[in-house]
């Protein structure tokens, strides 16, 4: 991803006053991967760096006795004092040095939730004791959140906000508190909807296929209206072929960007980060490639995902190889300035072994996404925009906009999670040599069946921009970049329209917006908005 610039795990964690969360002494991270380089993938990262920082300046300056934290923060430091001796080791504890993922196991145990019901009493009686603290309003709604009352937590958030209206921390906060809330009311009323069925009586869902079209039966016109306005996944075919000036191979990718070095993902059952993958170890590309495609197989190594690694970012040469289809190659990212946010993020280069899976979840701030298969075969199952209350969604981080799915898409458990039983999941087998098209929010889960080389893109256009303008105006509230973003979509001479005739463009065609021999947009909002419409009345 794009965003303001590279950070090791060590800052991310010294960002939070007295972390990590191990034991005393304990280094959480091993020496090998100390000086790991990120490139955030989310808000959180971003907030971690900046926005902590500066809000512990400004707690210098509130009266001790007012000087509270949020749930996270607390947690984090009770854990690290009290909380892991009165809770002990055992095999329920994360595999993972995420410190995020013992957070929320500390707060899922017995001792944890007396822990935050304790501080809710505390701080209830500094309330009635006649302290009015925009802080502890926040502590407050922080607790209650993590305890699962939402109105609570919206009403102490609204009365820190009454106390301090500038801050736009708890403005966000707010926003996300009422989105889970929007969640918990369509949940009630899908399970209104379910009645008295049991999930012996309901079953699984019917898995519809999601279906298949050549991209010479396809135009502009007809995948924006009958697929990306529609919000319909599709599988584009016959295309892959034209998409490189030379053919992409295993071995093409390793001499050409082999001794590049790339952070590896592994699957963490466990994890609350975005599809529930986490970073690894450093590798080669070509000592990764060679470990899980070839005869000398590396079991340790088929664990571990080359996942959403940025071409344009870290191999140039492989992306001046590129040529962009044409469904996607109106990207409204590419008419922001240089520098913007996402702008130079994609296609990105995925590389997985056998079996690994990355778990349900929903590409950021409202983008689309596109997919190219090189080799190799992997299995998608998608859910509609509108299912995901109904996939139990929650956030696992304070600091995030990422949400997790608490349903197991691989084995659900109807008993625990009835209203998947209501969804209306595709899925897809996509082979070598497709394209395969993913609307915006739409939840979506991956296995790989072979071992697979790709490329993917996150794009926007008419069919999401006024909901990548939502949600990026929802993350400019604690994100300067995603501001920024917003800003220039938003600007009134910002060019929203697209061409009906735009061909494939090659790469350096592609990156300099507009095209050349392309001058008058024939395709308005107005007509895909009307789009919509016809869609969904349909």
């Amino acid at each position: 991803m794009d965003l303001p610039a590279p950070v090791t795990e060590k800052e991310i964690i010294e960002s939070i006053n007295e972390w990590p969360v191990t034991t005393e002494g304990e280094d959480l991270y091993p020496s090998s991967s100390i000086d790991k380089i990120h490139y955030p993938t989310s808000v959180s990262s971003y907030f971690l760096r900046n926005v902590t920082q500066s809000k512990q300046v400004k707690m210098e300056t509130v009266p001790d006795e007012d000087n509270e934290v949020v749930a996270d923060i607390a947690l984090a430091r009770w854990w690290r004092k009290t909380g892991q001796k009165l809770v002990g080791y055992s095999n329920d504890i994360p595999d993972s040095t995420d410190p995020s993922d013992l957070i929320n196991f500390a707060s899922s145990t017995m001792e944890g939730i007396e822990f935050m019901k304790d501080e809710i009493s505390r701080l209830r009686n500094k309330t009635s004791s006649g302290s009015r603290s925009a802080n502890i309003s926040s502590a407050l709604s922080s607790f209650y959140e993590k305890l699962g009352n939402l109105s609570l937590a919206k009403m102490h958030l609204e009365s820190a906000i009454d106390i301090q209206p500038e801050d736009k921390e708890y403005k966000w906060r707010l926003l996300r508190i009422k989105r889970s809330i929007q969640y918990r009311q369509r949940q009630e009323e899908a399970l209104s909807r379910l009645g008295h069925n049991t999930s012996s009586k309901c079953g699984l869902p019917t898995m519809q296929q999601v279906p298949r079209i050549s991209c010479h039966n396809l135009s502009n016109e007809l995948f924006l209206h009958t697929y990306a306005a529609a919000s319909k996944p599709v599988i584009i075919t016959d295309l892959v072929d034209t998409m490189t000036t030379v053919p992409w191979s295993f071995q093409h990718i390793s001499d050409i960007a082999g001794d590049h070095t790339c952070t590896l993902k592994k699957s963490v059952k466990d994890s609350v980060q975005w599809a529930r993958l986490e970073d690894s170890k450093l590798m080669k590309v070509k000592d990764f490639i060679t470990g899980i495609h070839g005869d000398n197989l590396d079991n340790d190594l088929k664990q571990l995902y080359l996942f959403d690694w940025s071409i344009p970012v870290h191999c140039p040469k492989l992306a001046d190889e590129l040529i962009i289809p044409k469904y996607f190659a109106g990207d409204f990212l590419q008419r922001t300035p240089d520098g913007t946010l996402y702008k130079n993020s994609w296609p990105s280069l995925f590389i997985a072994p056998q079996g690994i899976t990355s778990e349900l979840h929903v590409d950021a701030f409202g983008s689309n996404f596109w997919m190219a298969l090189f080799e190799g075969k992997k299995r998608w199952i998608f859910f509609k925009r509108e299912d995901t209350p109904l996939l139990y969604p929650i956030y696992g981080q304070q600091w995030s906009t990422d949400v997790i799915f608490d349903v197991n898409i691989s084995s659900p458990q109807l008993k625990q999670h009835p209203l998947y039983t209501l969804t209306q999941p595709m899925e897809c087998i996509l082979q070598p040599g497709e394209v395969l098209f993913v609307p915006a929010g739409c939840p979506h889960h991956v296995e790989n069946l072979e071992t697979s080389l790709a490329i993917s893109g996150n794009f926007v256009d008419l069919s999401n921009f006024s909901l990548v303008k939502e949600e990026l105006s929802v993350n400019s509230l604690i994100d300067e970049r995603s501001a920024e973003l917003y800003k220039h979509l938003s600007d009134n001479d910002f060019k929203s329209n697209m061409f009906k005739d735009l061909d494939h463009l090659p790469w350096k065609q592609y990156k300099t917006w507009p095209p050349t021999n392309y001058e008058d947009y024939d395709i308005t909002l107005d007509s895909v908005e009307e789009q919509k419409l016809l869609n969904k009345d349909s």
